[in-house]
């Protein structure tokens, strides 16, 4: 078994018995791990646990790190040895004679290693943390872009429960005044039309409840896909439960060139776009210092001749030509310079979109906030109490069923418009943090930790 696997393994045996933290309640063996019914942080904890492009981002830093590891290597090549044998031969003088020739054997060692003079294992270094550097902050965009999609599906799941739960309580409403209209046709009180209409109406409001179901449906195969569940085990969340989580989300300020602001020190893309032009111009130092020759420095001992002994050494350096005779890197540096000049072209691209992010997430937010303002939960209760209190009125006599069914409409767009605010306020409040850079720092992943 690889090690890759055994520590794995050990992760997978550790997240069984620690729980990973609290909050997310691993089931070991089961395939749900994020709990039977989830909150709006256990969602943020679970889409981080389970999220592939979390752990894409994580295993490019991972390569990065190995890369800067590479990076820092002494020696940029490794030594050479070369051992030579040769057998020396002294003919006689007369070569005609008997005379013995005279043979011995001579031996060559050389050690010979390339040294680099200009500095360039410590520009690769500084090349290799500005990529890290990098990769840290795609790293925390990405986790900030799970949360803010997980967020997304789960408050979009919320309110279509809660529109559903809506739909089933004007349906009864309906039916009860289309109900009373039906008595009141049978006992020749009111004309067979209006009856029908109240009927329609019902209907209609029934309809509702179907489409309800169908966006809470599609809401919850987003979520499960989001938390890498499958249909066998879908997500369940509280409805009943007050939201906005001010753990979750808090209240962010009014205050516009504030946001604007922190967006331009916290967003990671404008982090990740500094660091990357950091990179870039620090290739174009290592260019310019690979320009420089190696130094080749060499020892060599000897058996030359008839036993003699010879020792010395050697140094060896390239002679740079200019281009096009030589590799005078050129063509590379004036690359790299224009990659620089880009990165900052979009630098300024990416700064320009955060600031237009953080303007209309601001603004979207600030308008669901005067739209909850207006619509109180006083409102909200005593449009229920006047929706239930219609059919009585039409029962008594002391409201026609026209007027009844126009309230009733109108009453029904008031609450759908409060079930509407709620859901634009968490949505648009979510974007506002992401947007800020203050998503990913305001949301405890575990006990005392933020991601």
């Amino acid at each position: 078994m690889s090690l890759f696997l055994r520590t794995a393994r050990m992760y997978a045996l550790l997240a069984c018995i620690g729980s990973w933290g609290v909050g997310v309640r691993v089931a070991c063996g089961t395939p749900n791990p994020c709990g039977p019914v989830l909150s709006s942080i256990e969602v943020i904890r679970c889409a981080l646990a389970q999220s592939p492009e979390v752990r894409a981002e994580e295993q490019a830093l991972a390569a990065l790190r190995g890369r800067r590891s590479a990076a820092g290597t002494l020696l940029p090549s490794y030594p050479t040895l070369a051992v030579s044998l040769a057998q020396r031969t002294q003919r006689g003088a007369n070569a005609a004679t008997a005379q013995e020739h005279v043979r011995t054997l001579n031996w060559y060692v050389t050690l010979s290693q390339e040294i680099e003079v200009a500095g360039q294992r410590g520009v690769r270094l500084d090349v290799a943390d500005a990529a890290v550097a990098a990769q840290v902050r795609r790293v925390a965009v990405a986790q900030q872009e799970v949360i803010a999609a997980a967020l997304t599906a789960y408050y979009s799941l919320w309110s279509a429960q809660r529109e559903q739960q809506l739909a089933v309580e004007l349906s009864e409403v309906a039916g009860g005044l289309s109900n009373v209209a039906s008595a009141r046709a049978a006992q020749a009180l009111l004309a067979p039309v209006e009856s029908r209409v109240a009927q329609a109406e019902a209907t209609r409001l029934t309809l509702l409840g179907v489409e309800a179901r169908q966006r809470a449906a599609t809401g919850q195969a987003v979520l499960a896909t989001l938390l890498g569940l499958s249909a066998t085990a879908p997500p369940s969340i509280d409805v009943q439960a007050v939201e906005p989580d001010p753990r979750v989300l808090p209240a962010p300020t009014d205050d516009l060139p504030a946001l604007i602001a922190r967006s331009l020190t916290l967003r990671g893309e404008l982090a990740a776009a500094e660091m990357e032009r950091t990179m870039l111009l620090q290739q174009v130092r290592l260019l310019r210092r690979t320009r420089v020759p190696n130094v080749t420095l060499s020892a060599f001992a000897q058996s030359d001749g008839f036993d003699e002994l010879v020792l010395g050494g050697g140094l060896a350096m390239g002679v740079p030509l200019p281009a096009p005779l030589g590799p005078s890197r050129r063509g590379e540096i004036s690359e790299a310079q224009a990659r620089v000049v880009q990165s900052e072209a979009e630098l300024d691209r990416v700064r320009r979109r955060v600031q237009q992010e953080v303007w209309q997430a601001a603004a979207a937010h600030h308008a669901q906030l005067e739209a909850l303002a207006l619509l109180t939960p006083a409102v909200v209760a005593q449009a229920r109490m006047d929706l239930r209190a219609l059919a009585q009125a039409v029962g008594a006599r002391q409201l026609p069923l026209r007027e009844a069914l126009l309230s009733q409409r109108t009453l029904i767009e008031l609450l759908q418009a409060h079930l509407n605010a709620q859901r634009g306020l968490l949505l648009s409040r979510v974007e506002l943090l992401r947007a800020t850079g203050l998503l990913a720092q305001s949301v405890p992943t575990s006990q005392g930790e933020t991601p």
